[in-house]
């Protein structure tokens, strides 16, 4: 035998509201569907539940000894309800963010940003046309990108929120550290460290060289933009990076940023995602917190 467990609920807020038309009020049903499932109940258990009087109804001794069962019965299904809608707007408050491997510092300071927030900001790291695939598909809410500007699929638009220029990167005591700029024939002696090459940054840079004719003594394919770090704290080469990616480093002395006197230096840094008017909350809440940095 199998017993609904909505006829238990509509029997408990019979019992507790004294009347079938309170209840009926109170789970948005009417008169009759509420008569029919304690009908349905009572042919169940096989005894009466309840009597009806003048002032609405009083409970059978069966009755009072199943209240409590259904008393719990009710409760769990409340708490059910209340996980389910909490499940659901955490859902609707997680916001799925793409971020180019260069614009590693916005990472630290978004999800520092939106710790023990009601927004879930969660982070993924790719290189810029992957991440304008993903936002496309809808795997991703948005993404940072480095430019990424042109030739946009579409139903998407970039917004740039920030820029930076490319430096030579070089270890603390290096030469080239005496001078403020260098021009690009200033590498022709040096170790040129490269990060992966579908990097956007490692693309800009070797199109300068190329431009400019420039060929470095030699060049270490390292594959990492971590790898490239460490490899300049260790003196074994130098690198063109945006100083954003190195700033402790700078900060701390290990390292130092050298201006690059050649045109097309500056990178763009955009917000990638469906127009505005149809974002979330949370994720516009998310873009916005991009203007006040500046790394």
């Amino acid at each position: 035998m199998r017993i609904a467990p909505e006829y238990l609920i509509t029997f408990n807020a019979v019992a507790e509201l004294g009347s079938v038309s309170k209840a009926a009020a109170f789970l948005n049903l009417s008169q009759p569907a509420v008569s029919g499932q304690l009908r349905s109940l009572t042919a169940l258990i096989g005894t009466p539940l309840y009597t009806r009087h003048a002032r609405g109804i009083a409970l059978t001794a069966a009755g009072a000894e199943l209240l409590p069962l259904a008393q719990t019965l009710a409760r769990t299904m409340t708490r059910v309800v209340d996980f389910a809608a909490d499940r659901r707007q955490r859902l609707n408050s997680t916001v799925q963010l793409g971020i180019s491997w260069t614009l590693s510092p916005w990472a630290i300071q978004l999800a520092t940003a939106f710790q023990g927030s009601s927004t879930v900001l969660v982070i993924h790291a790719d290189h810029t046309p992957d991440l304008i695939t993903r936002v496309r598909s809808g795997v991703l809410d948005a993404a940072l990108t480095v430019d990424a500007s042109l030739n946009l699929p579409e139903g998407l638009e970039a917004r740039r929120f920030s820029s930076e220029e490319l430096r030579v990167i070089v270890p603390a005591g290096h030469p080239l550290t005496q001078q403020g700029y260098v021009p690009l024939h200033a590498l022709a002696g040096e170790v040129l460290l490269w990060p992966m090459p579908e990097s956007s940054v490692r693309r800009r840079g070797s199109k300068l060289l190329e431009r400019a004719g420039v060929t470095p003594r030699a060049h270490l394919e390292l594959g990492s933009f971590l790898a490239v770090k460490q490899a300049l704290v260790g003196g074994v080469g130098v690198a063109i990076l945006p100083r954003s990616m190195v700033a402790t480093e700078i900060d701390h002395g290990l390292l130092a940023s050298i201006g690059l006197e050649s045109p097309e230096v500056t990178l763009g840094y955009h917000a990638v995602s469906a127009p505005l008017a149809l974002l979330s909350a949370p994720v516009r809440e998310v873009l916005d917190q991009l203007s006040p940095y500046s790394l």
